[in-house]
């Protein structure tokens, strides 16, 4: 059973945003794998830093969809996005300095964060959809 799941309950009717929290998954995944088989640090940084790209390129998809969609929470789900881009961000400046090292809290979080995102907030544009 992988680390982070992506289950049905997750999906929000939406091919390509769907797709994209899938792949959110599978570099989570990925991740926690090279964590936990004790893979080289540029092997984890490596992960880190295209999990990071990945991110951002799905909050783009998902931000133009939602625009395009007349989403009136817009503002504020984009706020969302940013925060965790700049934790981040912030995770990945430390890990590259070695200030700090992967360990399962910080999977944990990345995990938490990305399942509690799309169903407490991304399920909401999904309802919105389905109303329109």
């Amino acid at each position: 059973m992988p680390f982070a799941e992506f289950t049905d309950d997750l999906r929000v009717g939406h091919d390509e945003i769907d797709r994209q929290h899938l792949g959110l998954f599978e570099a989570i995944n990925c991740l926690h794998d090279a964590l936990r088989a004790g893979r080289s640090r540029q092997e984890q940084t490596d992960i880190l830093a295209f999990l990071h790209t990945y991110t951002v390129e799905h909050f783009q998809t998902e931000e133009a969809v939602m625009r395009d969609s007349g989403y009136p929470a817009l503002e504020a789900h984009q706020e969302l996005h940013r925060t965790l881009v700049q934790q981040v961000n912030d995770l990945e400046e430390k890990y590259a300095l070695g200030t700090m090292t992967l360990s399962i809290m910080t999977m944990h979080f990345l995990k938490d964060w990305l399942t509690n995102h799309i169903q407490a907030e991304d399920q909401k544009f999904a309802a919105f959809r389905r109303a329109k």
